[in-house]
């Protein structure tokens, strides 16, 4: 299950900017590496040092044929492929003047696969209770609430809510 929380942001520009609260993901716990080692090994006949070694080689592997400009097909799970980003402002005028010097980053990008991408679709959501609301501001800095915690009823007067 998923619980949200609500956030608020501030919509439009100068003075037609109003504040608005909106419902976001609460992340309640992460899931550390080991946890999830086990947890795979335990959906399996291998222990969990030889999932954690298969880990381990993989994203050396993968990495290697990323950095070889390779786009990795990693199943159910999906892709990996290279990217570059242009320099802001970096447009010349014909193909000839196209260099490395005009690019400012490389960076990977994941496509889920559909199995990935469909995984939440018609979870069960509910609000959370008594998280901390966090205000977006422009400046980069969280302001955090207390959130008076209730209850949320879902979209549908069901318990679950598509996405």
């Amino acid at each position: 299950m998923i619980k949200i929380k609500a956030i608020e942001r501030k919509a439009g520009f100068g003075k037609t900017s109003k504040t608005l609260w909106y419902p976001a993901i609460h992340l309640h716990s992460d899931v550390k590496f080991e946890e999830f080692i086990d947890l795979v090994a335990d959906e399996t006949t291998v222990s969990s040092a030889d999932v954690k070694a298969v880990f381990d080689r993989a994203s050396k592997v993968l990495i290697r044929l990323l950095q070889d400009g390779k786009s990795v097909d990693c199943g159910d799970m999906g892709t990996f492929r290279p990217s570059i980003t242009a320099k802001t402002g970096s447009g010349v005028d014909s193909a000839d003047k196209v260099g490395i010097e005009l690019v400012d980053k490389a960076k990977v990008i994941y496509t889920p696969r559909v199995k990935v991408k469909t995984a939440l679709k018609g979870v069960r959501m509910e609000r959370a209770e008594r998280v901390l609301d966090v205000t977006y501001n422009s400046s980069g800095k969280k302001d955090e609430k207390p959130n008076s915690g209730g209850s949320f009823s879902p979209i549908n007067n069901g318990d679950h809510a598509g996405l």
